[in-house]
């Protein structure tokens, strides 16, 4: 999964345009308290993992898809 950070002109939350900074592999750990809400008026902000939603976790070095993240 893409860790991305957001683009000068993105704003405080990535999209799923935003520059990839690194990559998580399967078994990765990471710890994410914080929560970005990417608010669209055309309904959900990204489509990943199977499922569509609006919510990035923010992981060190960018934020992630929560979707794609499996609580531990």
């Amino acid at each position: 999964m893409a860790v991305r950070r957001p683009a000068w002109n993105d704003g405080p939350v990535a999209k799923t345009t935003s520059p990839v900074h690194h990559y998580l592999h399967r078994g990765d750990r990471v710890t994410s308290c914080v929560v970005a809400v990417a608010r669209t008026e055309s309904g959900p902000a990204y489509r990943k993992c199977g499922k569509t939603g609006s919510v990035w976790r923010v992981v060190p070095g960018g934020q992630v898809p929560q979707t794609c993240l499996k609580r531990a």
